[in-house]
């Protein structure tokens, strides 16, 4: 019955959020191949033996052009997903308290921890799972047009190796998850407790603490180490993206690269989140009136 219930909740977020979490990929990833397949049709001298090769500089096989497709979507879907993360953390918890459809959710036999959560999922486990499958798609895609216009179709299973680097993609579209997931939570607080506009708090509040911080240290010799914080969480983030798009072997989770901005900064963006979430689920069990 637990297990139909968050199904249900599941259900609930894709069917009120389709056009952000469907729709939006599929016609981004749809133009995005068009306008590839008419560069490629304009641009492109297709030779023989399998290669393309741009404006007599040395030929790129195809398994490389499709890796090639592969990142460029990637990247440009992480960032069209960045809005709509921006637009869904923001709205989600506050919407319903505005239009007081929280009070016939909490009719339902669901717990406001199973819904947030829900909320949270969606976010860290469905987004970057549309990332992959219209990254998946699209290479396919790509490959059989590559395979179409080429005459070497005999090199069709070499571009379809390159392939398996939608997987790896996937995985640094988690691991951008988890380096997003203190602003996620953050943003989510402030849905559930805004009672006009959430945008204002979740921007207000940070640059205020920044201030502060800054004042404090210059005129009074201390620091509150929110800006401390701040920059290792930046550094952290810089480190990470740089390995991504290298595709070097240095991991997230790597002990060189944790203490290389601090582990306290680590241990405190986890803890943060973690208390940003228990702080929406109180306060959606707690007080919702708008």
């Amino acid at each position: 019955m637990k297990m139909n219930a968050i199904v249900a909740q599941f259900k609930r977020e894709l069917w009120e959020n389709r056009a952000s979490f469907f729709w939006s990929q599929l016609i981004f990833g749809l133009l995005f191949y068009l306008s590839i397949v008419f560069f490629i049709s304009t641009k492109f001298d297709f030779r023989d033996g399998g290669m393309v090769s741009i404006g007599g500089a040395d030929p790129f096989s195809m398994e490389m052009i499709v890796s090639i497709y592969l990142a460029i979507s990637w990247a440009l879907q992480v960032i069209v997903f960045a809005v709509v993360i921006l637009v869904y953390t923001h709205s989600t918890l506050f919407s319903d308290r505005k239009t007081r459809e929280i009070l016939f959710w909490h009719s339902m036999p669901v717990s406001e921890t199973t819904s947030v959560l829900t909320k949270l999922a969606m976010i860290c486990i469905l987004v970057p799972l549309a990332i992959f499958a219209v990254n998946l798609v699209g290479g396919f895609l790509f490959v059989v047009f590559l395979g179409v216009v080429n005459p070497a179709l005999d090199d069709i299973w070499s571009a379809l190796f390159g392939l398996n680097v939608s997987v790896r993609l996937l995985g640094n579209s988690f691991e951008v998850v988890l380096l997003m997931l203190p602003v996620i939570t953050w943003f989510l607080f402030c849905s559930a407790y805004a009672r006009r506009s959430p945008v204002i708090i979740s921007l207000s509040v940070p640059l205020g603490l920044s201030i502060l911080d800054a004042i404090a240290e210059k005129y009074f010799g201390f620091t509150l180490l929110f800006n401390d914080v701040l920059k290792a969480y930046i550094q952290l983030g810089r480190a990470s993206f740089k390995k991504m798009v290298t595709g070097s072997d240095t991991s997230v989770a790597s002990i060189d690269l944790i203490f290389s901005v601090g582990l306290q900064a680590t241990s405190l963006a986890l803890l943060f989140s973690a208390l940003m979430i228990g702080a929406a689920i109180w306060l959606r069990n707690n007080r919702y009136e708008i």
